[in-house]
C-alpha cells in the first residue's frame, strides 16, 4: 500500500511539471516553533538582617567580596570597631548565621533589627520562633542570695527568658516602629510568653487569612518586604513615631527600654532560640494557612449486645458501621474509634453471618436512638472531645430472654 501511494504521487508530480512548463516554482511558507520547554519555577526564600544594639549598628566596613562586620556608633557598648555577627546580607540562613548573638547582656540593654524577605515567585510566608533553652548556667555569689543553686542537668532553670521582652511588627524598612505599622506579636511579650507558654511562636506574614502589610495577597515575586523586632533586657514600652516619620533606631526606634527594676537573679543565665522562615507557593494553593486550625475531634465506641440463648445469633454474625464526615467506616465491637471529626453520625449493622431461621429485634441506646429505618440509628452529634458509646441490642424472638 505504501509503494502504491508513492507511485501516485510521482505521477501527479510529473503531470504538474508538464502543466507548469517545467519551472517547479510554487508559493510556499513555513512556520516553525523550536525549543519548546517545560521548566519548573522555584520558591527560593532569601533573608537578610540589619542589627542595632544600644543604638550602635552592626555594619560591613569591608567589601561585598571581603566583608568585615563591626559595631559602628556613639554608644559606649558595644564598643565601636569591635566585631559583630548579627547583620548579614541576603542568604539562606546557613553557615551559622545568627539574629541574636549577645553574650554579655546587662539590664537596660536593648536592640532593634530589620529582617528583609525576598521570594522568586509569589509565595505565602510564615515565621516560627522557638525557645530551646533558658539555662541558669552557673550561680554567682550575688545571684545565690536571691536564687537557687544552678542545676547542671536542667536547661530550663534560668530566669532570663522572663526578663527579656520583645515586640515584632511589619516594617517599612527603616527599623523604626511607626503608628501605622502592623503589630505582629500581639503587643510586648516576654520570651517565655512569646515562645514557651504556647509552644513555638508562629507569625503569619502572608497566608490566605491576611497579609501583614495589608490585604490578603501573597508576598510578591522579586519585591522586598520587611519585618522588625525590638528587644529589651527589662521593660519594653511602645512609643511609635508618626507614620513615615522614622529615620533609624539611633535617632528614635519607636520603643523605650528600662532595666532599672531587675535584680541579680539572671546573672550568667543564657537563652537560646531557633528562628525559622517558611515559604509556600501561592499558585494553586489558595487556602494555605500558617497556623491551620486544630481539627475538632471526638471518640465513638459501638457496643454490640445480644440477649439470646446460647444457640442463637452471635456478635460476629454482624458487621458494624458508622457514617459521618469521613463517610462509611467499618468498626470493631467495643473498640473506641478516636480522632473522629466532629459532626453528625449514624450507626448501623449488616448481617454477614448465618442467621437463617432466626428472628430478632434491633434497638439502639446510649448516644444513639432508634429510627424508622430498622437496623440504623437516628442521627446524633459527636462534639469536640466527646467520648461516647452507641449500643446496638439484638433480642432473638421466640428463643431468647424476654419472651
Amino acid at each position: 500500500m505504501q509503494r502504491i501511494i508513492l507511485g501516485l504521487v510521482t505521477i501527479i508530480g510529473a503531470t504538474a511539471l508538464i502543466i507548469s512548463g517545467g519551472t517547479g516554482a510554487f508559493f510556499s511558507d513555513t512556520e516553525t516553533s523550536t525549543r519548546n520547554t517545560f521548566a519548573a519555577g522555584a520558591i527560593d526564600l532569601k533573608i537578610d538582617n540589619d542589627s542595632y544594639y544600644n543604638s550602635n549598628r552592626c555594619t560591613n566596613v569591608g567589601t561585598v567580596e571581603d566583608p568585615m562586620w563591626q559595631w559602628q556608633g556613639n554608644a559606649p557598648f558595644p564598643v565601636a570597631g569591635t566585631e559583630c555577627s548579627t547583620s548579614f546580607p541576603l542568604s539562606d540562613l546557613d553557615d551559622g548565621l545568627l539574629f541574636f548573638n549577645f553574650t554579655d547582656l546587662k539590664p537596660d540593654d536593648e536592640g532593634e533589627d530589620t529582617i528583609s524577605i525576598h521570594v522568586q515567585n509569589d509565595a505565602w510566608a510564615c515565621m516560627d520562633l522557638t525557645l530551646t533553652a533558658d539555662d541558669d548556667v552557673s550561680t554567682t555569689d550575688p545571684e545565690s542570695v536571691v536564687d537557687e543553686e544552678n542545676d547542671l542537668t536542667n536547661l530550663w532553670d534560668g530566669e532570663l527568658a522572663d526578663t527579656i521582652q520583645m515586640f515584632w511588627w511589619a516594617d517599612d524598612g527603616d527599623n523604626v516602629y511607626e503608628v501605622d505599622e502592623q503589630d505582629l506579636s500581639g503587643g510586648v511579650k516576654t520570651l517565655t510568653n512569646l515562645a514557651t507558654t504556647t509552644g513555638a511562636f508562629s507569625i503569619t506574614l502572608a497566608d490566605s487569612t491576611g497579609n501583614a502589610w495589608g490585604g490578603n495577597k501573597p508576598l510578591p515575586a522579586n519585591e522586598t518586604v520587611y519585618i522588625a523586632k525590638a528587644w529589651c533586657f527589662g521593660t519594653l514600652e511602645l512609643t511609635p513615631v508618626p507614620g513615615n516619620g522614622g529615620v533609624n533606631p539611633s535617632i528614635n526606634p519607636g520603643v523605650t527600654c528600662s532595666g532599672t527594676l531587675l535584680g541579680n537573679e539572671t546573672q550568667t543565665d543564657m537563652v537560646q532560640m531557633t528562628l525559622a522562615f517558611r515559604a509556600e507557593q501561592a499558585r494553586h494553593n489558595e487556602n494555605f494557612r500558617c497556623n491551620p486550625p486544630e481539627e475538632q475531634t471526638g471518640t465513638l465506641t459501638v457496643n454490640k449486645a445480644l440477649l439470646v440463648s446460647t444457640g442463637g445469633i452471635e456478635v460476629n454474625d454482624f458487621t458494624l458501621h458508622i457514617i459521618g464526615p469521613n463517610g462509611d467506616e467499618i468498626v470493631t465491637d467495643e473498640v473506641p474509634v478516636t480522632n473522629l471529626p466532629t459532626g453528625s453520625y449514624t450507626v448501623y449493622e449488616q448481617i454477614t453471618g448465618n442467621v437463617a431461621g432466626k428472628t430478632f429485634t434491633v434497638s439502639f441506646s446510649g448516644a444513639c436512638s432508634n429510627s424508622l429505618n430498622v437496623g440504623t440509628s437516628s442521627p446524633f452529634a459527636l462534639n469536640l472531645n466527646d467520648n461516647i458509646t452507641c449500643t446496638i441490642l439484638n433480642n432473638e424472638i421466640g428463643d431468647g430472654i424476654g419472651d
